[in-house]
């Protein structure tokens, strides 16, 4: 009697085991999925300041914001804590948005028609929709 509940205990605890890793992967997938998300809008959003659509842009820093407060819900769920979760997200805000103004800064230097192919590749990329069917 005393083996046989042993064993459902052991069961038991792996089952428990099994449970607690198989809910992390959808928070490392939901995680990775905030960083593109968050990511493209940003792209749309700094596209769309360079364009005479500006307004555009506008609606896509509200995406943004959107994104990096699901980001750091599931960076702070996968057991970040809240201010380590929010610097986190930041930095990978600032990172994003310092790479995309560098291409656009260097692809000025090549001449307009160098940077519309620059911004139109890009929306297409992040499926800026206004801009990228222009």
């Amino acid at each position: 009697m005393r083996k046989g509940f042993i064993i459902l205990m052991l069961g038991m605890f792996s089952l428990a085991a099994n449970a607690s890793q198989s809910t992390q992967k959808p928070v490392v997938i939901q995680i990775e999925e905030s960083f593109t998300q968050m990511n493209s809008a940003l792209s749309c959003s700094i596209i769309y300041s360079h364009t005479p659509m500006a307004s555009e842009a506008d609606y896509y820093k509200g995406v943004v914001y959107e994104r990096y407060s699901d980001l750091v819900e599931q960076l702070v769920l996968s057991g970040q804590s809240e201010e380590g979760a929010r610097q986190t997200a930041i930095d990978k805000v600032v990172m994003q948005a310092q790479s995309i103004e560098r291409e656009i800064d260097n692809s000025k230097a090549g001449g307009q028609i160098q940077l519309k192919q620059l911004l139109q590749q890009t929306a297409l990329k992040n499926e800026c929709v206004h801009y990228a069917s222009n």
